[in-house]
């Protein structure tokens, strides 16, 4: 079995350990929990090959196993083999479901090998069978259009030859690419029962490349196909020159050419021809052999079992195609000695070598009766140890194979031994050796060993905490910092909290204005989207104070309760709002709706109701808990923890991220492991102020895709490098080359006070243009800064900190989490500092009276949640539609083909990523990642973060950087996230923050915080969570809301998450959907100082018989209306509305205001 990639998760079910004594390693026996078998697996006495596999790619690892019958004769009829699907840590038997030729189709199968035969990247299988019965393909079927996994396939009769060359008595299969066109060849190793039945031919099948297979044997092989009794063999580089060998074994008698027993090198000359070869073993009793590297030298090594001593054959020397230089070592353990089976290494203790275990009977000996067991061997950098010696442990039994597969993903190896009569599952009970960079609770328990990822209780106790508000802040206020708690408590969901937010703003501000004699209420009485909420006048029966505040605290209540019902922590966050209903000693048992008498309460009580409504009709699905209509995803699941994006189809399309455990912005694990599109469809929800005149629609799989403020098309990659190719290239280039500044030992310290940054007064505004705004090798936008701090007349001091640490703090400060309450949230938080702050003089637009607390803070939130709710519309819209990729996905993928900078070089491709010395470069022999052979000269290496598997402790570490294989590259972002589950262009980030700046400049009439600067201290080795660090107190200072803006839009770059195109056209929109949501929101307030229409709908045409938009009511419009005339359906000049264009429009809408202006 090859080495096994170790996936991190969370399950991690209990079993009693039954071990006396400490042991190297601890193994906990759990088969009733972890295996299922049905009537399928009956009888299931006879010897087993088995393979595990992730067959489904859903991130578990699968099995097959293959039932065997006696070399020598058929003792019972042919069995069925069994697929064992593992369901999130729970082996189950679906072969009838998903595998029913096996049961048609029983085999005299003897080995079993999982390989990708056509080059679909799901992998398909091989079973050799003996007693003159041909090997069989099972080809995998894939996934369906709604992502269920079909199967497996028998394709033999369509896919292989029919073997004539010799009887076929096949004991052995592996899979290679020996004639290097890219596709995996098979060879079968044959046997004969004894020296009386002669010698025995392989057979040597060639692919096509499109997993249709020819017999080539004998032309390519010749007599170096022979056997005696053949049992094992294996495709690798053995001589370390780029091409394929075959290493085989033959035993119990001899054969020419080699004439003697022993495990026999084919050495391939390049072509895919076998003309020399090697013993390596000569007169020994191999039966079995494992090939990898045990020492970690670059050479690949021999487990070799034998009939006397096992052997470790440690590799010295090669010269290609002629020989192979070997220490041999004996090892003579008690456990090791007598006949010994299939034989597996992996690296059980994590301590970077491959450890094996050896299975022991065959059924040609009296079942169960051979003199070993299954051994555990201990490899320490080569040299072999027997920690079990022959110790009686339950595990220590019969075994006629084994997998060595991580059955619950918590990075652990564990064991399905295939016994004498059915299975053990023998599970690795040693959590303190998992890796602690993933330790998202920070409870000292790796997520890989914690049974409650999310919970710091060790003991995985409920959280009996809930959120409080300090009753010394306006109502409005306590029950924002309320939903902010409540958000932080849900998934981490943008488009969905925008619209939280946005209609309690708007419930807390209708509540306020009814009572106020100028200001209109935004919602009640008011159309939305063709939704308007019932209402009539409403006078107090008590002080108009009290009646607003249990308004809002009625209202927000059961809007909260209903909103947050679903959410991970409802049962805390439900504690808070009636613990706060308590508090402030109104009575929860209150439901009334009807406030004709005054009561405010009932007034609370119908805002939520009627915002409930509305919510339930606005086109976000809310019903359906949000759940996208249409949307399918064009790319298949990158899987993280593997190599590479071999499998990615269109590298400008989102694709899924499958991780071992995904965590959300807000720390819940989220089901599944691959988790779908976020609200790809979010353009359809009912907005504020978004405008017809400023939308864009598109149709896909026949949805319609609405796309305000549409950015157009983002830079796309291609093939042969035309178009925008560059700009993607480039774009996603500089967030591998800022990836590499996360090093605070660099000796690089930046000024990040006002003097240095911030200030920018524009931005490019094409694609072709975009770059300019930043330094993409050395980090940052370079920008004037501020020479004074208005606020005080002095210059601001300067705020030298390492540049790595800064922007490690830059990328987790703005990325909202560990409990995050989401862009939007992130800025009603800064909406409250700047209200908290001591210097702020509370004047709406810095001008009149100075508001009081509770008209302050639901006039502020009216118009910043309206610009989240557009910003989430808008932003959404245009990731639906453009559906673009992240970062991961473009990295990778483009580092698969090469490199686009040097077209002499062998790995050119015009797609690939452009070289940077230094920075981007390619793989060249010698290096340190060339890998074992030269495994990976040719690839891309970048200069970047290494990740979080260089992280043993986020507590104590930090991964630094480094070269890493572009293929591997990840984002600064904790291992159970990596990115945002949804499209990255344009960036969420960009829009909400630079919408919510030009909000807060607009509402309080200056750019500046209060008193010329806000902060935010990151403590020194406490702030940051994907990491130790920073190593020195970091402040973040901005000076004015667009500087902070502009910091969040970085921040989405060293995080890894956006390239820069993502970046400026979501300022861009920003800047536009703040400006008008406040303006329309100010349309409401009634202060004085903005003209109040209390109807104002930007999608309302207040002048529709100005035809041509030219702002007058003139002759143009009379010709555009004569050429109209008549018009039935879809009419530009049915200027009253009713369906047609007739007499009355030209006397009731252009006649009667000839010559005016519109107002």
């Amino acid at each position: 079995m090859p080495r096994l990639p170790l996936l991190l998760g969370f399950l991690l079910l209990g079993g009693t350990p039954f071990l006396s004594s400490a042991q190297w390693l601890e193994w906990d026996i759990q088969t009733d929990e972890r295996l299922v078998l049905s009537s399928v697996a009956n009888a299931d006495d006879e010897e087993k090959d088995i393979w595990p596999a992730d067959l489904n790619k859903d991130g578990w690892t699968d099995v097959i196993v293959v039932r065997k019958e006696p070399f020598s004769a058929a003792t019972e009829p042919p069995k069925s083999d069994l697929l064992l699907i593992n369901q999130e840590g729970v082996l189950v038997d679906m072969t009838t479901e998903l595998a029913p030729e096996f049961i048609s189709n029983p085999s005299f199968a003897r080995d079993i090998y999982v390989v990708d035969v056509d080059g679909d990247a799901w992998d398909d299988v091989v079973i050799v069978n003996t007693f003159n019965q041909q090997p069989m393909l099972y080809m995998n079927l894939g996934e369906d259009a709604d992502g269920n996994w079909l199967g497996l396939a028998d394709d033999s009769d369509a896919r292989f030859p029919t073997l004539v060359s010799d009887q076929p008595l096949i004991c052995a299969v592996w899979a290679g690419d020996l004639t290097g066109n890219g596709a995996q060849d098979l060879y079968f190793v044959n046997y004969r029962v004894n020296s009386g039945g002669g010698t025995a031919k392989d057979f040597l099948l060639i692919n096509d490349g499109t997993g249709h297979f020819t017999d080539e044997g004998a032309s390519r092989a010749g007599n170096l196909l022979n056997s005696a009794f053949g049992t094992a063999g294996q495709i690798h580089d053995m001589d370390g020159d780029g091409d394929l060998d075959i290493v085989k074994n033959t035993t119990l008698y001899n054969v020419f050419p080699w004439n003697s027993r022993g495990v026999i090198v084919l050495f391939n000359d390049g072509t895919g021809n076998f003309p020399t070869w090697q013993n390596l073993v000569p007169s020994a009793s191999p039966y079995m052999f494992e090939v990898v590297d045990f020492n970690g030298d670059g050479l690949l090594d021999l487990y070799v079992v034998d009939d006397g001593a096992d052997k470790i054959l440690t590799a010295t020397s090669h010269t290609p195609d002629v020989n192979l230089g070997f220490n041999t070592v004996n090892l003579n353990f008690s456990s090791s000695n007598g006949f010994g089976g299939n034989v597996h290494a992996a690296d059980l203790d994590l301590d970077g070598d491959l450890d094996v275990v050896v299975s022991d009977v065959d059924v040609d000996i009296p079942p169960c009766n051979s003199s070993r067991r299954m051994a555990i061997y201990e490899n320490d950098n080569g040299t072999f140890l027997d920690p079990y010696s022959n110790n009686n442990f339950d595990w220590v039994t019969n075994s006629y194979d084994v997998a060595l597969l991580d059955i619950n993903n918590d990075g652990l190896v564990d064991i399905l031994s295939g016994k004498c009569a059915g299975y053990d599952v023998i599970m690795s009970n040693n959590c303190a050796l998992a890796a602690s960079s993933a330790d998202f609770d920070l409870d000292g328990i790796p997520d890989a060993c914690d049974v409650c990822p999310t919970n710091p209780s060790p003991d995985c106790e409920d959280e009996t905490t809930f959120p409080e508000a300090n009753t010394g802040h306006s109502m409005a206020r306590q029950w924002n910092d309320l939903l902010l708690e409540s958000i932080r408590g849900d998934f981490a969901r943008p488009t969905v909290h925008a619209r939280n937010l946005w209609h309690s703003s708007m419930l807390m501000w209708d509540a306020w204005a009814v009572m106020d004699p100028t200001a209109c209420p935004a919602f009640l009485g008011q159309d939305l989207g063709g939704f308007v909420a019932d209402f009539d006048a409403f006078t107090p029966a008590t002080t108009v104070e009290a009646a607003r505040d249990e308004a809002i605290a009625y209202g927000m209540y059961r809007l909260l309760r209903h909103r947050f019902a679903n959410a991970p922590q409802a049962n805390n966050l439900y504690l808070g709002y009636d613990n706060h209903m308590a508090t402030l000693g109104y009575d929860t048992n209150f439901t009334s709706t009807d406030y004709s008498t005054g009561d405010g309460r009932a007034l609370g009580n119908h805002l939520a109701a009627q915002i409930i409504a509305f919510g339930l009709q606005d086109q976000s699905n809310e019903q359906n808990d949000f759940a996208n209509l249409v949307y399918e995803p064009s790319n298949p699941s990158l899987i993280v923890d593997l190599p590479g994006n071999s499998t990615v189809q269109d590298l400008n399309r989102w694709q899924p991220l499958t991780l071992d455990l995904f965590i959300d912005q807000s720390g819940n694990p989220i089901p599944g492991e691959t988790p779908p599109f976020l609200s790809p469809e979010w353009g359809q929800v009912t907005s504020w102020a978004l405008s017809d005149e400023d939308l864009t629609s598109y149709t896909r799989d026949g949805f319609e895709y609405k796309v305000y403020h549409d950015p157009g098309v983002p830079a796309l990659h291609a093939m042969d490098g035309s178009g925008t190719s560059d700009i993607y290239s480039d774009g996603h280039a500089m967030v591998a080359l800022w990836s590499g500044l996360l090093d605070p030992t660099d000796g690089v310290m930046w000024d990040i006070s006002p003097a240095s940054s911030g200030n920018r007064d524009s931005y490019p505004t094409t694609l072709e243009t975009y770059a300019s705004l930043y330094d993409a090798e050395n980090g940052g936008s370079p920008s004037p800064g501020h020479s004074v701090n208005p606020a005080t007349g002095q210059a601001y001091a300067p705020n030298m900190v390492p540049r790595g640490d800064y922007a490690r703090v830059l990328a987790e400060f703005w990325a909202d989490g560990p409990d995050s309450e989401t862009p939007p949230g992130h800025w009603f938080t800064i909406l409250n500092y700047v209200s908290d702050h001591p210097d702020l003089v509370k004047q709406f637009q810095g001008q009149g009276d100075v508001l009081g607390d509770l008209e302050w803070d639901v006039k502020a939130y009216l118009a910043l949640g309206a610009a989240m709710q557009d910003c989430a519309i808008a932003a959404w819209g245009a990731k639906g539609w453009y559906d673009s990729s992240r970062p991961v996905t473009a990295i990778r993928g483009m580092a698969e083909l090469g490199q686009r900078t040097d077209p002499t070089a062998s790995n050119y491709h015009p797609g690939g990523l452009p070289l940077v010395p230094g920075k981007i470069e390619t793989v060249q022999p010698g290096d340190a990642l060339a890998g074992a052979f030269g495994a990976n000269v040719g690839k891309i290496k970048l200069w970047a973060w290494l990740g979080s598997a260089a992280i043993n402790n986020v507590d104590t570490d930090f991964a630094g950087v480094g070269w890493v294989l572009a293929e591997s590259w990840e984002p600064y972002q904790r291992p159970s996230f990596v990115s945002p589950p949804f499209a990255g262009y344009v960036s969420g980030h960009s829009t909400f923050s630079r919408a919510a700046a030009e909000v807060l400049t607009a509402f309080t009439g200056d750019a500046y915080f209060p008193g010329g600067m806000g902060t935010f201290l990151a403590p020194a080795n406490e702030f940051l969570v994907f990491e130790d660090g920073p190593s020195v107190d970091v402040e973040l200072q901005w000076a004015t809301y667009r500087d902070a803006s502009d910091e969040c839009s970085l921040s989405r770059i060293y995080g890894g998450i956006h390239p820069f195109f993502d970046d400026v056209p979501g300022r861009l929109m920003g800047i536009d959907i703040g400006l008008d949501a406040f303006d329309r929101a100010a349309t409401f307030y009634g202060d004085g100082i903005t003209d109040i229409t209390c109807d104002a709908d930007p999608g309302t045409d207040t002048c529709p018989a100005d035809l041509d938009n030219d702002g007058f009511i003139v002759i143009g419009d009379v010709l555009i209306f004569l050429g109209d005339f008549g018009c039935t359906a879809n009419c530009t000049a049915d200027i009253n509305g009713d369906g047609s264009v007739n007499v009355q429009d030209l006397l009731e809408g252009i006649l009667s205001n000839f010559g005016t202006p519109c107002p």
